[in-house]
């Protein structure tokens, strides 16, 4: 008889949700050491992860070769009998996920399944409530079900291996794009972070998909688009000394590397559950404003017509760079 503990997890977005739960499972792992990890995931996703030796992570292209629920039923019918976990968590709880815990429930594995708390959430808009309890937790309260040694999120990431600490740390990336128009920092509010960075004798990297590059239009000898760069964006993230992230992947992305970070907070806010596992971080909230926050994940329009919650003082941004700094 064992006490190893080998849970299975799927969760196929989004990249930031992928990020926080792979944190929990890190400092899981961190506080138990019977426990291990198989995470399955989208093969991107999986390729930016850091490398913990107690979680595997299996890329699976849930919109490619395996979109089809009977590809899915064939793979895992397969990893099920030959891996045998002791425990099964859907931690998507989407139809992208239904194949992985259906299939797990039927084959007598103990199941859990993450709960939004949609309700909860919806509370939370309407000012009924405080705050919502941290996606983290929730997250730590099914793994501690599963018999995990496990107090709660530390909340604070632990030192790189020995390895990575001989990495340099020279650069700073910035962030000011989301998903979202109630999440991304205005631009020219952006490029004035970056003109007092630079003027400090600071790199910057600017970081975004290839077409909200396209929207970037400052340029300096020492700022670099990411869309440009010779290396991975695992590679970038091992390198930067500090950030300046939307609430976005990119705070839970920073948090996972270890990353100082300034968090921007505009249309949303960290009381609704998302704030990333990083102690070494600041951040930064709209003031006296009635609708804020409007929404859980973020919108594409203001009720006021005016994004107000985005007019952040840059020199506001800057006195908490340099507090990171310190």
């Amino acid at each position: 008889m064992t006490d190893r503990k080998h849970i299975a997890v799927a969760r196929f977005s989004a990249l930031g949700d992928v990020f926080m739960l792979f944190s929990v499972m890190e400092d899981a792992t961190f506080q138990d050491s019977s426990v291990s990890f198989t995470l399955f995931t989208r093969p991107d996703i999986a390729a930016n992860l850091p490398s913990v030796r107690s979680i595997r992570v299996v890329d699976l292209d849930v919109s490619g070769d395996y979109r089809s629920w009977l590809s899915q039923l064939s793979f895992f019918w397969g990893w099920f009998r030959s891996n045998s976990p002791n425990f099964v968590f859907d931690a998507h709880s989407h139809l992208r996920t239904v194949v992985f815990y259906s299939l797990a429930y039927l084959m007598g594995y103990k199941v859990k399944r993450f709960s939004k708390k949609r309700n909860l959430r919806k509370a939370f808009l309407r000012k009924k409530i405080k705050s919502l309890p941290s996606v983290q937790e929730e997250i730590s309260l099914v793994l501690k079900s599963f018999g995990v040694k496990y107090n709660s999120p530390m909340f604070s990431l632990k030192p790189p291996p020995e390895k990575l600490l001989a990495v340099k740390k020279i650069i700073w990336i910035i962030c000011p794009f989301s998903s979202k128009k109630t999440k991304s920092w205005p631009l020219h509010k952006a490029i004035s972070v970056v003109e007092e960075l630079l003027s400090e004798g600071n790199s910057i990297i600017i970081q975004g998909t290839e077409e909200e590059l396209k929207n970037w239009n400052y340029s300096h000898p020492k700022l670099s688009l990411a869309s440009d760069m010779g290396f991975s964006e695992k590679e970038m993230w091992l390198m930067a000394k500090g950030a300046i992230v939307c609430d976005s992947a990119n705070q839970h992305i920073a948090a996972a590397y270890n990353v100082p970070s300034v968090i921007l907070w505009m249309g949303t806010s960290p009381k609704a559950g998302f704030r990333a596992l990083n102690n070494n971080s600041i951040s930064i909230e709209p003031e006296n404003l009635q609708c804020w926050p409007c929404s859980i994940a973020g919108l594409n329009y203001c009720s006021r017509k005016d994004f107000a919650c985005k007019d952040i003082p840059s020199g506001k941004i800057f006195s908490a760079v340099k507090d990171l700094s310190k």
